[in-house]
């Protein structure tokens, strides 16, 4: 019996493998065929394509000067379109392109000697201006608005010794005088356009770079004045630098005696409190060199041309003078440079210099002054003036500031400046256009203290 099933069950196996066998080969034959179509064809394909006489879409330059004009268009077309202030600008693609560019003109020129050899340019190409030292010392902070406003705390808590819980009044032993004084600054607004001729910005390689780097500088150094030495209390007709249009200059700041007297230091306080402009002038504490300037050593008043009498008993006396919870790592001298020079020459009696400190090659030309750092700003006042209102006249000049810096100066920028370009508004000429907003302050008076000397003339 089992053999029966046995055959049986082989025959159906030899049908099954006959039949797999039938359904491989027929597979295998419309495989083939589909390949053959499939070539056929993409052969048809090619030769259709090889046959189309297609333009070419790729534009080449017919110079490198060509590639390298190209290249900077495109920045500069990109520059503006998202008004940006700064741009650096790749004019090259690599070293070899450079040297290939360079010697283009004068591989057609023969020798480069004669006509259609290229004019090279030095890069420096506007003079250094002295921008605002106030920058890398004060504390700045960013608005969006036109006006900012200032608070500070004032007075005492009346704390009093003892075990019975002190409630201090205006009318105790240590009374309490807790109060706030506020002051709002407008921010003022320093501009400038001016018309460049197309031609000139066509024929003078790298003008129009220049000239807006020029005005970048220009503005630093207007404000740079203007922090410094202007009083924003009077008209604008009245000041070199802005006047009520400027900035709250250091040296309108009140605090200095009426009358100068050699090594007498005021007190600092704070401005009065409100949202006047006339609110917020601070009384900075001021410090009178012992012998003025332009004086005889004995102070009997005779001039004797310009001579600066500053002692080294000057410059303790006065570092001194700052309060000493404001003796921080921030801390620095601000100074003019002739008043510098005058302190780097104090000799003794053996014709030594004085000052060893700071003068180590790394520390450059400027250093440190009984070991805070010195920051040289030409804005502060000269002290050798040699011009008075009259004949015989004092003038008061402050010549160097100390102080923390951080805590008792705030510049106040507005969060955009407003920087373009207006082609052809006049015929024939392309007009820059530049405008800041800013403002600054004293914020906390007692933390810097102020320097004066005064020039005697005759």
């Amino acid at each position: 019996m089992s053999e029966k099933v046995i055959e049986k069950l082989d025959k159906i196996e030899e049908k099954l493998v006959a039949e797999q066998a039938e359904i491989i080969a027929k597979v295998d034959e419309k495989i083939e065929a589909t390949v053959a179509t499939f070539d056929e064809k993409v052969a048809a394909l090619e030769a259709k394509v090889a046959s189309v006489q297609a333009p070419s879409i790729i534009k080449v330059a017919k110079s490198i000067k060509e590639d390298a004009n190209r290249r900077v268009r495109e920045q500069l077309k990109d520059f503006y379109n998202n008004s940006k202030v700064e741009k650096e600008v790749k004019i090259f693609a690599d070293e070899a392109e450079m040297q290939a560019y360079l010697q283009e003109d004068s591989q057609l020129t023969g020798s480069g000697a004669g006509v259609g050899g290229r004019t090279f340019y030095d890069p420096v190409f506007h003079p250094l201006r002295l921008m605002n030292p106030m920058r890398g010392v004060s504390r700045t902070v960013a608005t969006d608005g036109s006006t900012y406003q200032f608070r500070a705390k004032i007075g005492n808590a009346g704390a009093m010794w003892g075990y019975p819980i002190n409630v201090n009044t205006s009318s105790g032993p240590n009374p309490t005088s807790e109060n706030t004084s506020i002051w709002q600054l407008n921010l003022k607004d320093i501009n400038t356009q001016f018309p460049i001729r197309t031609a000139a910005l066509d024929d003078i390689d790298g003008l129009e770079a220049n000239v807006i780097d020029d005005m970048l500088m220009e503005f630093s150094q207007q404000e740079g004045l203007s922090m410094i030495q202007n009083n924003d209390q009077v008209a604008p007709s009245a000041s070199l630098y802005g006047g009520s249009n400027g900035l709250r200059g250091l040296n309108q700041y009140a605090g200095a005696a009426s009358s100068y007297a050699g090594g007498q230091i005021t007190t600092a306080a704070f401005g009065s409190s409100g949202t006047a402009s006339t609110d917020g002038l601070s009384s900075l504490a001021t410090y009178d060199q012992l012998i003025p300037n332009g004086s005889d050593t004995s102070g009997a008043g005779n001039g004797v041309g310009l001579v600066n009498n500053v002692q080294y008993k000057d410059i303790v006396n006065f570092i001194y003078n700052l309060p000493q919870q404001y003796w921080t790592p921030t801390a620095r001298f601000v100074v003019n440079p002739l008043m510098l020079a005058a302190i780097r020459g104090l000799v003794d009696n053996n014709g030594r210099p004085i000052y060893i400190d700071g003068l180590a090659r790394n520390d450059g030309i400027v250093g440190t002054l009984l070991g805070f750092d010195v920051v040289v700003n030409k804005y502060v006042s000269n002290p050798l003036l040699t011009s008075a209102p009259s004949p015989d006249a004092h003038v008061d000049v402050y010549p160097m500031y100390f102080g923390d810096w951080q805590r008792g100066h705030t510049i106040v920028d507005r969060l955009n400046m407003i920087l373009r370009r207006y082609d052809q508004t006049q015929p024939g000429f392309i007009t820059f256009y530049g405008e800041k907003r800013l403002a600054s302050s004293v914020v906390d008076p007692f933390s810097i203290i102020r320097y004066r000397s005064t020039v005697h003339t005759v």
